[in-house]
């Protein structure tokens, strides 16, 4: 094959050659990796949900609950840790039991310890999941999207802060969806983290704070839960009703810049 310049043409030289060879195969050495990177992590997630489905895990909490007690009251600290492990681990796979977990460890370690644990657990654990739909899915997507899907990343690239602070806003918001798609944008990690803490912080508060005030766990299986609605928990009821509407107002959505600028990373 000829070479040619603006004033001159000449045979191409190996390392051209090489180089046409090369992309294509480096281009499919990494979809392959990343598709089996995306295999390991979706079998992860399968056995997660299998292993905690059928209600197991709230289970094994009631039945070993005197027992957890006493561990928790001989060795606080590493009871918090291996608590905020387990976390980062249930969040980071998307596995359904995080509620289960926050009101145990709020019977378990009390109001200020669980809330720290699953604030930053649940935080960390979105942060890596949404890093890993960032790595694993990103470019493939976007290869696939239309014209109206790149739109619809477009805007959330410009006011994706905003978007991601509504989103943590509500409980019923599937998590995994959450992460999956700010995955896909283009919003920096600091800013997807601190804001996730942020927004997931008003609900993560009154799920723990309703399971301190459980006189046990055995009891909620029960159904004797009249001892939980006292005045503290209905009044965190009413100020969560409320917020995402405070925040609507007072956060300018297209019509002006975001608290810490765009929130725009750039991804390639």
């Amino acid at each position: 094959m000829i070479r040619c310049t603006f004033t001159m043409c000449e045979p191409e030289s190996d390392v051209y050659r090489e180089a046409e060879v090369t992309a294509p195969d480096a281009s499919r050495s990494g979809a392959m990796l990343r598709m089996g990177l995306l295999l390991g992590f979706g079998g992860l997630v399968a056995v997660g949900v299998w292993f905690t489905g059928g209600g197991r895990v709230a289970t094994w909490l009631i039945e070993r609950e005197e027992v957890l007690e006493r561990w928790v009251a001989q060795n606080a600290f590493a009871a918090g840790l291996t608590a905020l492990g387990v976390y980062v681990v249930v969040a980071g796979l998307s596995i359904p039991v995080a509620t289960v977990l926050s009101l145990a460890l709020g019977r378990l370690l009390g109001f200020w310890p669980a809330l720290l644990v699953v604030s930053f657990g649940s935080t960390i654990g979105a942060t890596l999941a949404m890093m890993a739909a960032r790595t694993l899915l990103r470019e493939s997507v976007l290869k696939r999207l239309g014209v109206k899907g790149q739109g619809v990343l477009a805007r959330f690239d410009r006011n994706g802060a905003f978007y991601l602070y509504t989103l943590r806003m509500m409980p019923q918001m599937p998590f995994v969806l959450v992460n999956l798609v700010m995955g896909l944008s283009a919003v920096r990690i600091w800013t997807f983290y601190w804001i996730s803490q942020v927004g997931m912080l008003p609900a993560t508060s009154l799920i723990v704070l309703t399971g301190s005030q459980l006189p046990s766990l055995a009891a909620v299986a029960r159904g004797e839960t009249a001892e939980i609605l006292t005045w503290p928990l209905m009044a965190s009821l009413v100020v969560l009703g409320f917020f995402p509407l405070a925040v609507r107002l007072c956060w300018p959505v297209d019509g002006g810049e975001e608290p810490g600028g765009d929130g725009r990373e750039s991804v390639s």
